[in-house]
């Protein structure tokens, strides 16, 4: 049976102990972080949000991320997605890292293009994942290889890895959740059905598609109308079988160009971002910018930054800004947002249910 994943909402209301904290003013730990085990990547997409950082060969040491996750698990911690500026299996102890996030009784995700997630790299780890998500422009060569910017034969690579990985979580009873990411662009929009039906025929858990968003230090820049490619959600829909689900984001498409309905972010208390080089920030958006930075691991502990001084600098520095102007369009913690806001500003009447 394809799984509710809630793509388009939040799962705040999964904590309302954590939350209930949040709004009596308490320091709260992240109930997510999401981590970069790796700075450099083996793709170069022509949508990378984080292209202005240079793909450099740095990457988080296992046994200091395991140590701040030990104890960040005893604060709230519940979950690392390890995704962010590369392609995370690029560092050697990917696996090592994923099944001790596991142990210390955290959930590990894992965002990945596939290539160099073979079988042997699936027996090391997959069941450690709650979820692994492939991101795969086109199932078709030539968009493939325009779009990702890979090497010869990385889709056919892809491929057999899928394959490989589905046969395994059967084989062995996994729960491991296994979904495609495709980023939705003029250059791919016409071959998504036969990406679907290709999908569906490997057995993966499910497909989604997304608009994408513009980071504000990308020097990638798209000018995409994505009210014109809304009736694919239609067409997609009629691959949808009980064991395959297809996730169109219409909602995240129809955000675009519209600006925020709160004036601040409410989330960042709930999630961080940790990078290849140690460094934690408020999230992806904001990577680089040194005076957004709240500290690096490498030299003291998560506890510290996230309860220092410089953080709350940081937090008071952000709530200056002008959400709009500083955050990226269709931005995942948008439904988080409007969420808190409410809680924060609520109406009149609110007994009445």
């Amino acid at each position: 049976m394809a799984e509710n994943i809630r793509m388009d909402a939040h799962k705040l209301i999964y904590h309302p102990e954590t939350v209930s904290r949040w709004l009596k003013g308490e320091n709260i730990y992240p109930i997510e972080i999401e981590i970069s085990p790796s700075g450099t990547c083996n793709h170069r997409c022509v949508f990378c949000a984080v292209d202005y950082i240079g793909y450099q060969p740095n990457f988080l040491e296992k046994e200091i991320i395991l140590r701040d996750i030990t104890h960040m698990g005893k604060k709230g911690l519940r979950s690392v997605i390890c995704s962010g500026e590369g392609e995370p299996l690029l560092n050697k102890d990917m696996p090592d890292i994923a099944n001790g996030i596991k142990a210390c009784g955290v959930d590990v995700a894992m965002s990945t293009n596939g290539v160099l997630f073979t079988g042997d790299k699936v027996r090391e780890c997959l069941g450690a994942f709650s979820w692994v998500r492939y991101s795969i422009a086109s199932m078709e060569q030539g968009s493939y290889d325009a779009i990702q910017r890979g090497k010869p034969g990385d889709l056919e690579k892809v491929k057999e890895n899928l394959s490989e990985a589905v046969r395994f979580k059967r084989d062995n009873g996994l729960k491991t959740t296994l979904g495609v990411q495709c980023l939705l662009l003029p250059d791919n929009a016409g071959q998504l059905p036969y990406m679907a039906e290709t999908l569906r025929e490997i057995g993966v858990d499910y497909l989604t598609i997304k608009p994408y968003s513009q980071h504000l230090h990308s020097k990638n820049q798209f000018e995409i109308d994505y009210e014109e490619m809304l009736d694919l959600e239609k067409q997609l829909k009629t691959y949808a079988t009980d064991n395959f689900a297809i996730y169109f984001r219409a909602s995240a498409m129809k955000k675009m160009h519209h600006e925020k309905c709160y004036k601040q972010c409410y989330g960042l208390p709930f999630m961080t971002h940790i990078d290849a080089k140690g460094n934690v920030w408020p999230c992806v958006a904001h990577i680089g910018n040194a005076q957004l930075c709240y500290g690096n691991i490498n030299e003291q502990p998560f506890a510290q930054i996230w309860e220092g001084r410089k953080r709350q600098e940081v937090t008071e520095r952000l709530n200056q800004m002008d959400i709009n102007k500083m955050c990226r369009e269709a931005c995942r913690l948008d439904e988080i947002n409007k969420y808190l806001d409410e809680l924060k500003h609520p109406g009149r009447h609110v007994n009445f249910i």
